[in-house]
């Protein structure tokens, strides 16, 4: 099933999609506020972009990334990550799916995309410190703890980084 894994464009039409998701109980003990993430899905920053996580064509989960400036790392004292690192949010929306591999796989694509840029040197996710299962899949595609903190609305999380510098 992993292997079907792929990034597909999201629009406007998906919109539903991913308000039915945000409000499932899996998703929403997670995500506090989800009109706040329908609000960025719906019209993303310039230095953000989203997609839909399919497998085998069915849409059955979502990811969006965004690179950061130094201001915003600063803002929330996350001093040692470089500026325009990437933060990555994703969610498996279909409960189906959850536990099978997809949502691992689905950040490997990412980082790969990302690598290729050339011009990203660390890609962050910030899981709370209760969603062991987040913690799991994101080891599972290369990254690690680098330490807890507090970001505004969301609690105690852990950042999790991959390095995507070669020498690192």
């Amino acid at each position: 099933m992993e292997s079907d894994v792929a990034l597909t464009p999201f629009s406007s039409i998906d919109i539903e999609l991913l308000r039915h998701w945000l409000t499932a109980p899996h998703v929403a003990a997670w995500y506090p506020d989800p009109e706040d993430q329908i609000a960025w899905a719906v019209n993303p920053p310039p230095n953000g972009d989203q997609a839909l996580i399919a497998v085998g064509g069915r849409s059955i989960g979502y990811i969006r990334w965004q690179s950061v400036s130094r201001e915003v790392l600063d803002s929330v004292s996350l001093y040692e990550i470089p500026a325009e690192s990437v933060d990555v949010d994703m969610l498996i929306g279909d409960l189906e799916f959850v536990g099978q591999g997809i949502g691992p796989k689905a950040l490997l694509i990412l980082v790969s995309q990302l690598r290729q840029r050339g011009d990203v040197p660390l890609v962050g996710l910030s899981p709370s410190i209760q969603n062991l299962s987040a913690q799991r899949a994101y080891a599972k595609a290369g990254f690690h703890i680098l330490r807890e903190y507090h970001p505004p609305m969301y609690g105690p999380c852990y950042l999790m980084v991959c390095s995507l510098n070669e020498d690192a």
